[in-house]
């Protein structure tokens, strides 16, 4: 039990035991803890009593006394109840808990874990990575950390758009255009250039021979499939690289191009739960659902041919069967909506899954590369880097970065490998932080300029904190220990800083039951302002040596939290920029 559940714990027996209320009744009513110095908890009473047997709020103060171990004092204002903690033991047990756990600190434990499948990412082979497909990225690997953070098993699939007519276009084109050269050098880029070319002809032959090709596909033609897996295990290679600057690893790539063996199986489901009904126009097949307003959606054309819906309903049955998952998340954009409705009710009437979920996101106004407007990942990536390297130029971090060097798993960097890593994790954590520090159904500006510098919100400054701390326990070389007199810790700040330190499992939890990375981002926000604020007024070094102790628990505490909830937003913390 973390430490702010452990003073709600105490607050919720003492007044079960003076009132007719329950404990269960009053933690559901206490919040996360507050950095006020006058009190921390409170209590609106109407949330926990009926109107008719609404007590006085200042006669049940005084009923609850002060001789709790835990709560200081106890106050009424108007209706509430507030409730101060005693400040010296709630620095020790946060502090120490921090201590103990260290890179676990914040996580949770389930007795029964769920199976949580995460659809995220999701590009389409041989076409630009767009904004879209950069939200998903970011928000998927947040969705997947926190259910991990929460004891629950996660399964992260990168559905890629890998099947249909255009495979036959790329494919026709890249025996016009392709270079084998350039394919195995950059296969994503050579693709994409051949498609374009290919797809700017306007050629009926053309036409043609892409649906012809596509249906020696379908139809299993060796030579076509042959050729189909190579340039999408190649594509699927050189995605690697890229997602690894980001943080990301996928337990599994998917695509369409899996729905095949379960297609017909969806058709004989929807056929037994009698869901089906032929368009007297068309003839295609429909799905009724105007009693959810949701229309008729097709699910099988005239001409016998699938469709998104029907390929999806697919690969949820080969997920159910792979994985038998608990929920199922789909990180989509908000335009999605709609479809998604669709897809997860007509999978609830043939009983394929019962959680599922849309995580949506708004559009990215603005972003391009400097270099065009056509977007991959890397070059986004690449950018960021650039803006970080020159950033460094000219605040004069650069040549002592070349000097000292920096650590990179079990070796030392130096010189400007050491440069080029510091500044492609800077701006990596630039664009992470950007993306996920407003609620993430909101369209947002990009922008390179404003996401990579070092003041204001930003994962530059984040990082910058967590750096800065990283050198104040090398300079000072003051032992981290838990063996501390806490009660030198009493100025305000140490305090303030205690009980955001204090908040973050609670943070982490609600973050979970949102969805929302935004919640946990502006929370790291206020942790590293906190955590400065007390660096600048709490000296460490030549101090005396149990208070620097106490001190520095107390700024390693709240760096090892900021550690903690990068990583769960997808950033690798720093400790030297």
């Amino acid at each position: 039990m973390n430490v702010a559940a452990q003073f709600r714990k105490a607050i919720a027996r003492r007044l079960a035991h003076i009132s007719s209320c329950s404990e269960a009744e009053v933690l559901a009513a206490l919040g996360t803890p507050k950095t006020s110095l006058m009190h921390q908890f409170n209590i609106p009473l109407p949330r926990v009593f009926p109107k008719d047997r609404l007590p006085d709020a200042r006669d049940l103060a005084d009923k609850f006394g002060s001789c709790d171990p835990l709560i200081a004092d106890v106050s009424a204002t108007g209706k509430f109840l507030n409730f101060g903690v005693r400040r010296t033991e709630y620095i020790k047990q946060t502090l120490q808990q921090v201590y103990q756990e260290k890179s676990s600190y914040g996580c949770h434990t389930q007795n029964v874990p769920q199976t949580v499948v995460i659809d995220y990412s999701s590009p389409n082979i041989a076409k630009p990575f767009h904004a879209g497909h950069l939200r998903s990225t970011i928000i998927g690997n947040f969705v997947k950390r926190i259910n991990e953070a929460m004891g629950h098993r996660t399964i992260g699939i990168n559905y890629l758009g890998d099947w249909g007519k255009q495979y036959g276009l790329l494919s026709v084109g890249f025996e016009k255009y392709g270079n084998e050269e350039e394919l195995q050098k950059d296969p994503i880029h050579h693709l994409f250039q051949v498609y374009v070319r290919i797809n700017s002809e306007k050629d009926e032959l053309v036409e043609q021979q892409a649906n012809a090709y596509f249906k020696r596909m379908e139809e299993g033609d060796p030579q076509a499939l042959a050729q189909w897996r190579r340039l999408r295990e190649l594509s699927i290679q050189s995605y690697g690289p890229t997602y690894q600057r980001l943080g990301i690893e996928f337990d599994r790539y998917s695509g369409e191009s899996e729905a095949e063996p379960y297609l017909d199986r969806v058709y004989d489901m929807l056929q037994q739960r009698d869901l089906i009904t032929v368009d007297t126009e068309t003839g295609a097949w429909c799905v009724d659902l105007e009693e959810e307003n949701l229309g008729r959606p097709i699910v099988r054309r005239a001409d016998g041919t699938t469709l998104y819906l029907t390929r999806d309903l697919a690969i949820m049955l080969q997920r159910m069967e792979q994985y038998n998952f608990d929920t199922g998340i789909y990180v989509i954009g908000n335009d999605q909506g709609h479809y998604l409705q669709r897809l997860f009710c007509i999978a609830q009437k043939l009983d394929i899954a019962s959680q599922l979920k849309h995580v949506s996101f708004g559009k990215v106004n603005g972003m391009s590369t400097r270099k065009g407007t056509v977007v991959f990942l890397d070059d986004i990536l690449n950018t960021a880097q650039e803006q970080m390297e020159k950033n460094m130029r000219e605040s004069g971090k650069y040549d002592e970065l070349m000097e000292t060097g920096v650590e990179k798993g079990n070796e030392r960097l130096l010189g400007s490998e050491a440069v080029d890593t510091v500044a492609d994790q800077l701006g990596a954590s630039a664009v992470i932080v950007q993306d996920l520090a407003s609620r993430r159904v909101l369209n947002y500006d990009f922008s390179y300029d404003r996401m990579t510098t070092a003041r204001g919100y930003t994962g530059v400054f984040l990082q910058y904190t967590h750096a800065r701390i990283c050198g104040i326990e090398r300079r000072t070389g003051v032992p981290i220990t838990s063996d501390c007199d806490f009660s030198l810790l009493n100025e305000k700040e140490a305090f303030e800083l205690s009980v955001l330190i204090s908040q973050y499992p609670d943070i982490v939890e609600l973050s979970w039951r949102q969805l929302e990375p935004c919640t946990l981002v502006q929370y790291l926000f206020k942790l590293a302002h906190s955590a400065s604020q007390a660096n600048a007024k709490l000296r460490i070094k030549d101090m005396d040596p149990k208070l620097a102790e106490a001190r520095m628990l107390l700024l390693w505490s709240a760096k090892t939290t900021l550690a903690n909830g990068l990583r769960l937003i997808g950033v690798e913390p720093l400790e030297r920029m």
